[in-house]
């Protein structure tokens, strides 16, 4: 390749896209079209990476499958080969091939764009082929990777670590000084081992905090008091039951006074005296969250190298197995490694990361809490490593055995379930998640929901309500109700007419998808407000079918202070609720459970947490008449906003108080809101649920179509949800898929503009979330959303079709200036009536205390 000329080329070239190749590269016919539908689709994008494999004899054979952008791997190995294209303004910007590169010219190229991972994505399929795997000279490597930690000060010297192959050697100018945390049973045989190896340890100074839960005895104690490892060492003498792992080294960490914390199993042996500065090296640097090494066990085999999200159903150890420096589909096992986690067994992060993330979640009892840990960093914005080198020796499940408690079954599935259910980022699709030696997928794969069935004894199907004859028949069959079933509510109030503190509330609930969005969530909001702040002891009382672990976690994940309240499952017939406990206050939170309510005994009150005009879910039909009558059975309305409180009373004759929702200011704020450089694509979110028509997402997709035919690569177009494919729009669409929770505010912070679409009466909550991010909103013009979207103050609003969406769009993508009024009135209008929840709630206590307003009256 003549380096000149290609810069030259490009350079007056006018093509938006490069892609560098050498003589006997081939590309799949497709290749391009696949390259220019992802930079299309997100114009955000400088640089598009996929897969490869070798020409052999004109076959293609050792395919190359990649992680989504790696920077740490990128650091150690040119792991994107020649698979790549890069926008041509990037590729100037970064100053073009080098001819002092020399055989490393495309991975220098690669290091010298600095390329956050936005400005990055992948297209999970095999679409060149090159002639041979280059090796590369040790001193191309060597010297592409130095520059690279120069121009960015970091504080290491690159070596040679073999064919194309880089190590960093850390070179602070001092050390931060380190705990080492050990928790154990007070295993003197592993002990025994584990305590001599570290005092082989190459670092300036490092103290060992021990946990031992195996008994404080006098002969324990002067085991300890008896030894000379020749470093500081403290024992934590663990009392408390049942153990909890997280809990433990949480406790530990509380009395260790290093900057950067390791936690080290004491089934685990140092190999080589320079693992504390590998390991610290990785940890210190800022954009690193935790960081691990890859462990061997004592066969000598590979025990840890990083974990894989939905590995084996939740996760595991990708290499397990392996021999060190072998080969395989998705690279040589000994390169550094970008992870969503790593093993718990040998793990070092910074204190103040640790802090941030809250520790260790003490939800996981034994297993789950090191994978959550990393999870957390990774959501704060940090990367996490593991490195090859320096390793150690690892007797895995020594020390606890290996049974997993069945609350870490479930506390891993809403901690994992993004990456469970969307793929982790680090792993490719194309690879199956039934080895873990990287293989080929299967097309007879268990999907994620059937690996999680058996663990969790629950099935995953995706329920769609499907809205035909059978289905309206059951529901009218389960829901029943009589005059004189009104009537004995009435009379159930009037007895109970006087106010009384109410103590305890029987909820029922629907069977939960997800604890953390939707009309659950307030609910469980409702609860937790009520239990932290009045006391009130909350019962769940859930429609479908135990055992309650599931339910439970749900519980936890969302409000911990939820998490040991009674759960009570009954199956819609009248003699099963029989079962439901007594209590001051019931509260109904969907359709079908008013009436459950209205037949359930042992309640002196009874309310409808109604959160949407729920007829409206259905054409005119059974279904709408069912849910339209539950409005006429008596119960006390706790309606969400003034709006379905006129609604409730004007048009039903209900009683009830109404409050206006808020956002959770601790995911949804303008804190650190993304900044755009000059010239960079308006993103436009907007929340994809093809399968559910209340989102209008038919017509959505037509105005987002039309939006992108008109401003091109000028605008970015990104969703999230439950993303099915559309017809046409999604060429032009980046899916996000299901988010976390806290990732959402993340995204839309890093928004321009939001598309937020309802016909119904409800209060979506979408459009608070976006402003209070400071993002502007295109919405409907639906006067029951004109309690918070006010046309030219602090939103857009537009008739209810494609053409004027569209336009409304565009308007607010193209005026920057308009954007940021729109903007700041939307975080002024937030701030003054929606920015607490607890509030905003705290009027629903006093009025189950007293709902005919005698008190005040008194």
């Amino acid at each position: 390749m003549v380096v000149d000329s290609v810069n030259t080329h490009v350079q007056h070239g006018s093509a938006d896209l490069v892609v560098l190749l050498e003589a006997g590269d081939r590309l799949r016919p497709d290749c391009l079209y696949q390259v220019a539908a992802a930079a299309h689709r997100d114009p955000l994008v400088d640089i598009v990476t996929w897969d490869d494999d070798v020409l052999t004899e004109g076959r293609p054979a050792q395919p190359l499958f990649r992680p989504s952008w790696s920077p740490e791997m990128l650091l150690g190995a040119p792991y994107v080969g020649r698979a790549f294209a890069i926008r041509r303004a990037r590729f100037l910007a970064a100053g073009g091939l080098r001819v002092e590169a020399g055989q490393a010219l495309h991975w220098d190229l690669l290091l010298r764009s600095d390329c956050e991972a936005e400005r990055v994505t992948r297209v999970t399929r095999v679409l060149s082929s090159v002639p041979a795997r280059p090796v590369l000279p040790a001193l191309d490597a060597v010297h592409a990777v130095q520059q690279h930690l120069d121009r960015n000060g970091v504080a290491a010297r690159a070596e040679s670590a073999g064919p194309s192959r880089v190590r960093l050697r850390w070179t602070p100018q001092e050390w931060p000084s380190v705990s080492i945390v050990i928790p154990t049973r007070h295993n003197r045989p592993m002990l025994s081992t584990c305590l001599p190896s570290l005092a082989r340890t190459d670092y300036p100074a490092f103290e060992v905090v021990i946990v031992d839960n195996g008994g404080q005895t006098p002969e324990n104690e002067a085991w300890y008091a008896a030894r000379e490892d020749g470093f500081p060492t403290e024992v934590l003498w663990w009392h408390e039951q049942p153990f909890n792992y997280s809990a433990v080294n949480n406790a530990a960490v509380r009395t260790s006074n290093g900057e950067v914390l390791v936690f080290l199993n004491d089934d685990t042996e140092v190999l080589d005296p320079l693992w504390l500065q590998e390991l610290v090296g990785w940890a210190t640097q800022p954009d690193v969250g935790v960081a691990g090494l890859q462990l061997t066990g004592p066969d000598g085999a590979i025990q840890h190298a990083g974990v894989v999200l939905g590995m084996g159903g939740f996760a595991d150890h990708v290499f397990e197995g392996m021999a060190p420096g072998s080969d395989s589909i998705y690279g040589p096992t000994d390169w550094y490694r970008n992870v969503l986690a790593v093993t718990g067994a040998c793990l070092a992060v910074r204190r103040e990361v640790f802090d941030h993330a809250g520790g260790f979640d003490e939800r996981f009892v034994l297993c789950g809490s090191d994978v959550a840990l990393g999870l957390d960093t990774h959501l704060d914005g940090k990367r996490n490593v593991c490195s090859p080198y320096a390793g150690i020796r690892h007797l895995e499940s020594a020390t606890r055995g290996t049974t997993v408690p069945t609350e870490d079954f479930f506390a891993s599935y809403w901690k994992y379930n993004t990456w469970l259910f969307g793929g982790d980022p680090y792993w490719s699709p194309s690879l199956s998640l039934s080895s873990r030696e990287p293989q080929l997928r299967s097309r007879f794969e268990p999907s994620p929901g059937q690996r999680l069935a058996g663990p969790l004894g629950r099935d995953f199907t995706a329920f769609r309500q499907r809205n035909d004859a059978a289905e309206s028949r059951m529901l009218a069959d389960m829901c029943r109700a009589l005059p004189s079933d009104v009537r004995a509510v009435e009379d159930l109030h009037a007895q109970n007419a006087e106010p009384f503190q109410v103590r305890t509330v029987n909820w029922f609930i629907p069977d939960i998808d997800s604890p953390f969005y939707g009309g659950i969530n307030s609910a469980l909001r409702i609860a937790d407000e009520l239990a932290r702040n009045h006391g009130v002891e909350n019962r769940f009382v859930v429609w479908g079918s135990p055992p309650d672990h599931f339910v439970r976690s749900a519980l936890a994940a969302a409000f911990p202070s939820l998490a040991d309240s009674t759960i009570v499952f009954f199956d819609g017939s009248q003699g099963d609720l029989a079962k439901v406990p007594k209590a001051d206050v019931g509260i109904a939170t969907l359709w079908v459970t008013a009436y459950a309510l209205a037949h359930a005994p042992n309640m002196r009150r009874k309310f409808y947490l109604i959160q949407d005009f729920e007829p409206m879910f259905y054409p005119a039909s059974t279904l709408y008449a069912l849910a339209e009558e539950t409005y006429k059975l008596g119960l006390y309305g706790l309606c969400n906003t003034d709006n379905l409180r006129q609604i409730y009373a004007g048009d039903y004759g209900g009683r009830g108080m109404s409050f206006a929702p808020a956002v959770d200011d601790t995911v949804f704020h303008a804190r650190w809101r993304h900044q755009r450089t000059p010239g960079s694509p308006v993103t436009v979110f907007v929340y994809a649920r093809p399968g559910h028509w209340r989102n209008c997402w038919e017509m959505a997709s037509l105005a987002l179509e039309e939006l992108k035919r008109r401003m091109g690569d000028g605008v970015r177009i990104v969703t999230a949800g439950a993303w099915a494919a559309g017809q046409g729009a999604d060429e032009d669409i980046k899916p996000l898929g299901l988010l976390p929770y806290r990732a959402t505010g993340e995204l839309y912070r890093n928004s321009d503009v939001g598309l937020a679409l309802t016909v119904s009466k409800h209060p979506s909550y979408l459009p608070l979330e976006l402003m209070a991010c400071g993002v502007p909103v295109v919405a409907f013009d639906n006067p029951w959303g004109h309690w918070i979207l006010e046309h030219e103050e602090n939103s857009l609003l537009a008739k209810r079709t494609a053409d004027d969406l569209a336009d409304q769009l565009e308007r607010l993508c193209r005026d920057q200036e308009l954007r940021e009024r729109l903007s700041t009135q939307g975080l002024q209008d937030i701030a003054a009536r929606h920015g607490k929840w607890d509030p905003a709630l705290a009027g629903i206590y006093d009025y189950l205390c007293d709902p005919e307003g005698k008190g005040a009256r008194g």
